[in-house]
C-alpha cells in the first residue's frame, strides 16, 4: 500500500482533489490518501489530518496574522508525511502555503506533484523559479499556460480544466423556479415577473466578512427598482451561523441554498453577484449574467497591488482578454456601483446578449476531450506503482 499526502486547502481544490481520489479508487489502486481536506475527503475515506477550514485565509495581512497557525499546520503535515513514509505529495492550488511546503518535501526526497498552477501569468512571475526547484511535475489547466512552462523548462502535463465536466444541472430553470414557488419561496401575488438574484459571498470567512454586508446594502437599493427574490448560495466551508449573523442585521428576505444545489440555483437565476474566483467560470458556463467584485483588508490590497501584472481579475475576463463582466475591486465595490451594473444588465438586452455570446466563446475555447483526473492518475500511479502495477489496477476494474 502506497501513501499519498494530498493538500486541498480550499473548497474548489477539494472538489478537484475528490476527482483524483475517485479515479484512484475506481482503478483499485493500492493507495491510501491522507492530508488536508473537508467533508468530501472524509466521505471518500481520506484520513484528514487538518480540516481545510483551518487554512481558509485570504489577504496578505490576514496571512501574516495567521503565520504561527500556518507554520504549525505545515510542521504537522511534514512530520506526518515522514512518519508514514509518504510516496508522493499532491498539492492543489493555494500557492503561498503549498510552494513553501513543497520545498520541505523536496528536501525530504518525496516527489511533489502540483495541480493548478499559481497564477504566475498574473502576478509574481518569479514563483516559476521555485516551482522548477521544488516541484517534480506540474499539471496545468489553461492552454495559455503551456508556453510559460515550456519556456521555463518545467516538467508539466496539460490536463484541461477539471471544472467543465463537473458543471451539470439536475433540473431545468423552469423546474427549479416552480419548486421554489411550491415551497412558498417565490410568492408573486402581484403577478409581475420575479427576478431571481443570487449572491455568492465566497468560500472563506474573510470573504463573507468583507463582501456580504455591501452585497446586502446593494440588494436593498435594487429591491426599490425591481421585483426581486434573493437567494444566497452558502459555500460548504462556511457555517450557517456566519451567514445568519449578517442577515439578522438586514431587513431583506433571503433564502439560503446549500452548495449541493448551487448549479441548479445559478442556472435558474436571472443575475448573480459574486466574488472574483472559481465561481466566475462556473457561472459563465451555466450561461447566467453576473457581476463580480472583491475586497480585502485595505493594507493587504496596497501591499499586493504592485505585484499584479494584469488589469483584469476575473478568470472570465482574463480568458476573453477584455472586460466581459464588470469587476468591482476594493473601493469600487460599493452598493451604488453594484446596482448600477446590475441595472444595466437587467434593462439592456444587448448587454445581456453580448455577455452570453462571450460566455459561449469561452466555452468553445476550453472545450476538450481530456479527462484531468485520469491524466493525473496515470502519471502518478506510473511513477509510484510502476507500469506493470498501474496496468493491473486498470485491468481489475
Amino acid at each position: 500500500m502506497k501513501n499519498i499526502l494530498i493538500i486541498a486547502a480550499e473548497n474548489s481544490a477539494e472538489n478537484y482533489g475528490a476527482q483524483i481520489i475517485d479515479e484512484f479508487q475506481k482503478n483499485n489502486a493500492p493507495v491510501h490518501f491522507f492530508g488536508v481536506g473537508g467533508d468530501k475527503f472524509l466521505a471518500r475515506g481520506v484520513d484528514v489530518i487538518i480540516h481545510n477550514k483551518e487554512l481558509a485565509i485570504v489577504g496578505i495581512i490576514e496571512v501574516i496574522s495567521s503565520l504561527a497557525k500556518l507554520k504549525r499546520c505545515m510542521s504537522t503535515l511534514v512530520k506526518t508525511a515522514l512518519k508514514r513514509k509518504t510516496d508522493a505529495v499532491i498539492l492543489i492550488d493555494y500557492p503561498d502555503f503549498n510552494i513553501r511546503i513543497a520545498k520541505k518535501f523536496k528536501q525530504a526526497g518525496i516527489p511533489v506533484y502540483y495541480y493548478i498552477s499559481p497564477t504566475v501569468w498574473a502576478w509574481r512571475y518569479s514563483r516559476v523559479k521555485l516551482l522548477k526547484k521544488y516541484v517534480s511535475h506540474m499539471f496545468i489547466i489553461f492552454p495559455f499556460e503551456i508556453p510559460i512552462f515550456e519556456k521555463e523548462d518545467i516538467p508539466f502535463t496539460y490536463t484541461g480544466h477539471p471544472l467543465l465536466p463537473m458543471i451539470k444541472v439536475n433540473v431545468t430553470r423552469e423546474q427549479f423556479r416552480t419548486r421554489m414557488a411550491r415551497m412558498g419561496v417565490i410568492n408573486n401575488e402581484k403577478y409581475e415577473p420575479v427576478i431571481m438574484v443570487t449572491l455568492l459571498p465566497g468560500s472563506r470567512r474573510s470573504e463573507v466578512h468583507f463582501l456580504l454586508p455591501e452585497m446586502l446594502k446593494a440588494m436593498e437599493l435594487l429591491k426599490k427598482e425591481f421585483n426581486i427574490k434573493l437567494f444566497l448560495l452558502k459555500a460548504g466551508g462556511i457555517e450557517q451561523e456566519t451567514i445568519a449573523a449578517f442577515l439578522k442585521k438586514n431587513p431583506l428576505d433571503v433564502t439560503i441554498i446549500p452548495q449541493e444545489q448551487g448549479y441548479d440555483l445559478i442556472h435558474a437565476s436571472d443575475i448573480v453577484l459574486t466574488t472574483c474566483g472559481t465561481s466566475n467560470l462556473e457561472i459563465a458556463m451555466l450561461d447566467t449574467p453576473f457581476v463580480a467584485g472583491y475586497r480585502v483588508n485595505r493594507l493587504s490590497y496596497l501591499l499586493g497591488k504592485p505585484f499584479v501584472k494584469i488589469d483584469l481579475y476575473s478568470i472570465v475576463n482574463i480568458l476573453a482578454r477584455k472586460e466581459v463582466i464588470k469587476e468591482l475591486i476594493q473601493h469600487h465595490f460599493t452598493a451604488q456601483n453594484i446596482v448600477k451594473e446590475m441595472r444595466r444588465i437587467l434593462t439592456d438586452p444587448a448587454v445581456r446578449e453580448n455577455m452570453l455570446a462571450e460566455f459561449a466563446r469561452i466555452r468553445e475555447m476550453l472545450a476538450q476531450d481530456k479527462n484531468a483526473p485520469e491524466i493525473i492518475y496515470k502519471k502518478i500511479s506510473m511513477d509510484i506503482l510502476g507500469p506493470q502495477n498501474t496496468q493491473n489496477t486498470q485491468n481489475n476494474v
